[in-house]
C-alpha cells in the first residue's frame, strides 16, 4: 500500500483506492458527500474569504444566491465574540493548526442560529496550508434545550430560596442509607454544616429521640413494596447547642443502579410549630373562658328562672347552653377551622346516644366551617330534643335516620342535602306555634349554610332536610 505524502486529499484517496480503485477523484461522490451533508462546509482562502460552500451548507445557510457572497471575509458573518473567534480562527489554521469554538450567527434570510464550528488547514504539496475548510454544524436545538434547562433551574434555585426550601438525596442500598448529600440549605437543615461528612446514621443521632422512630416508620413506608414510593415527615432536629429546630422532609423514592434512591426537599418549620403551640394555648385560654362564661350564665338562668311553672323552659334553655358549651369543646381540637360532619352530629346526640342504635347515621366524609359546626350542632340538639319529648325517640322502637351527602339539583348543579327522618314513633301533629328550636333551625341554619331548611310534620315521623349549594360545605381538610 503506497504511504500517504502527507496531504489530506492524498490520505482520502489512500482510503478511497482502498475500498474501490474507481472512486478515487470522483466528482459525483464528492458532491454527494457535500448535497447530503447537514453541515455548512466552506473552502476559505489564506486570508478566510469565502470561495465555496455546500449545496448542504447552503441549504442549512438559507443561501438562495452564493454568487453574493463569495469573496466575503467569512469572520464578517459573525459579531462581538464569534468575530473575534472566527479571526483567530484563520490565524491559527493559516499557521497549520485546527481550530475551534462556538457561537451565533444568523442565517442568510437573518434567523439566528447557534453553530459548532471547525476550521482546519488544506494543505499543498509542501505540506503548508493552500486553504482554509470550515465545517460549522447547527446546534441551535441542542443550545435552546441547554439554556432552557439553565433558567429551569435559575427558577428552581430562586423559588426554593424564597420557600427556604433545601434539596437533597440519598441511597438506599440493601435496606441500608447511604451517600447522602445536598445542596449547603438541606445540609445545614439536616443538622450538618456545609463540607462536614453527612452520613445518615449520624444524622438520626441529630433528630430529637422521641421522633427517630417516626422518622424510620415513615421512611419504611416510603421504600416498601405497598407504599406509595414517598416519604413526608415532621420531626425535630437538636444542634450542638442543644436547640430544637422542626423541620418537614419530604421526598420520592425512585429505583437505581444500586437499589433505590429518595430524592427530596427539607425545610425549616419551626416558626409554624410555635405559632401552632401558641395557637394551641391561645385557644385553650379562650375555650376556658368560654366555659367560664356560659356555667355564669346558666348559674343566672337557674336562679333568675325559678319556678315550678318554668321547669321545662329552664331544662330547654340548660340544655342548649350545654349543646353550645359541646361544640365549642370540639371545635376546639381543631382551632376553629372545622370540624368533620359526622362529629358535629355525634357530639350533639351525645346525651340521646347512650345504650342505644335507635340513631342511624349515612353519609360522605366531608368538614364544616366553625359557624356552620355550630349551626348544624344546635339544630341537631333541638331535634334530638323534641324527638325525645314527642317524636321517635319517646316510644320503644322509634328511630331517627340521619343521613347527608351530595345530588344533582334541578338546574343540575351539584348540592349538599341534610336529612333527619324519624320513623316509629307516635302520630305527628302540626304544632300551633313555632318556639326558638324552630326558628333557630329555619333561619341561622339556612344562613349559615347559604341554603334552605324546611321541615315537615308528616303523620309517620318528622322530616327536617337542609339543601344548599356543594360549595359551601365543600372545606378542605386540615392537614
Amino acid at each position: 500500500m503506497t504511504e500517504p505524502s502527507g496531504t489530506s486529499a492524498d490520505a482520502m484517496n489512500i482510503h478511497l483506492s482502498s475500498a474501490d480503485p474507481a472512486l478515487v477523484g470522483n466528482d459525483a461522490l464528492l458532491a454527494a458527500v457535500f448535497a447530503g451533508s447537514g453541515d455548512c462546509i466552506k473552502i476559505l482562502d489564506l486570508d478566510g474569504r469565502l470561495q465555496f460552500m455546500s449545496e448542504g451548507g447552503r441549504r442549512v445557510m438559507e443561501v438562495d444566491d452564493f454568487a453574493a457572497l463569495k469573496g466575503c471575509p467569512w469572520p464578517d458573518f459573525w459579531t462581538n465574540e464569534g468575530n473575534l473567534a472566527a479571526q483567530q480562527a484563520v490565524e491559527d489554521v493559516r499557521n497549520g493548526k485546527s481550530a475551534r469554538f462556538l457561537g451565533p450567527a444568523n442565517t442568510a434570510r437573518g434567523n439566528p442560529k447557534y453553530w459548532d464550528v471547525r476550521v482546519m488547514p488544506i494543505l499543498g504539496p509542501d505540506g503548508k496550508p493552500t486553504h482554509l475548510l470550515s465545517i460549522s454544524t447547527d446546534i441551535t436545538e441542542q443550545k435552546e434545550a441547554e439554556l432552557a434547562l439553565r433558567e429551569s433551574e435559575v427558577r428552581l434555585k430562586l423559588a426554593l430560596a424564597a420557600a427556604d426550601t433545601g434539596v437533597w438525596q440519598c441511597d438506599v442500598v440493601n435496606g441500608k442509607f447511604a451517600n447522602l448529600k445536598g445542596d449547603d440549605r438541606a445540609i445545614s437543615l439536616l443538622g450538618f454544616t456545609p463540607g462536614e461528612s453527612s452520613g445518615f446514621e449520624t444524622f438520626l443521632t441529630r433528630v430529637a429521640h422521641e421522633d427517630r422512630s417516626r422518622v424510620g416508620l415513615a421512611a419504611a413506608q416510603a421504600l416498601g413494596t405497598e407504599g406509595d414510593g414517598i416519604l413526608d415527615v415532621e420531626y425535630r432536629i437538636c444542634s450542638d447547642d442543644s436547640l430544637e429546630r422542626w423541620v418537614h422532609a419530604r421526598a420520592q423514592a425512585l429505583p437505581s443502579s444500586v437499589g433505590k434512591r429518595l430524592i427530596g426537599t427539607v425545610r425549616d418549620i419551626t416558626q409554624r410549630k410555635e405559632s401552632e403551640a401558641r395557637q394551641a394555648v391561645l385557644s385553650g385560654e379562650l375555650q376556658h373562658r368560654i366555659k367560664n362564661s356560659l356555667a355564669m350564665v346558666s348559674a343566672i338562668a337557674s336562679q333568675t328562672l325559678k319556678g315550678d311553672d318554668i321547669v321545662e323552659r329552664r331544662q330547654a334553655f340548660t340544655g342548649r347552653l350545654e349543646a353550645l358549651a359541646h361544640a365549642h369543646d370540639m371545635l376546639t381540637t381543631t382551632v376553629w377551622e372545622s370540624a368533620a360532619i359526622q362529629t358535629v352530629i355525634e357530639t350533639a346526640l351525645t346525651p340521646h346516644m347512650s345504650g342505644t342504635d335507635r340513631f342511624v347515621l349515612d353519609g360522605v366524609h366531608l368538614e364544616l366551617s366553625a359557624k356552620q359546626s355550630v349551626s348544624l350542632s344546635l339544630t341537631v340538639h333541638e331535634l334530638a330534643t323534641n324527638a325525645a319529648k314527642y317524636g321517635a325517640m319517646s316510644v320503644p322502637g322509634g328511630k331517627v335516620h340521619i343521613c347527608w351527602g351530595f345530588h344533582a339539583g334541578d338546574d343540575g348543579e351539584q348540592q349538599f342535602k341534610f336529612v333527619w327522618k324519624e320513623h316509629g314513633g307516635p302520630q305527628v301533629k302540626q304544632p300551633e306555634r313555632l318556639g326558638f328550636g324552630s326558628r333557630m333551625i329555619t333561619r341561622v341554619l339556612a344562613a349559615d349554610f347559604k341554603g334552605e331548611v324546611g321541615v315537615d310534620y308528616a303523620a309517620d315521623g318528622v322530616v327536617c332536610t337542609l339543601t344548599s349549594p356543594a360549595s359551601v360545605v365543600r372545606v378542605p381538610r386540615r392537614k
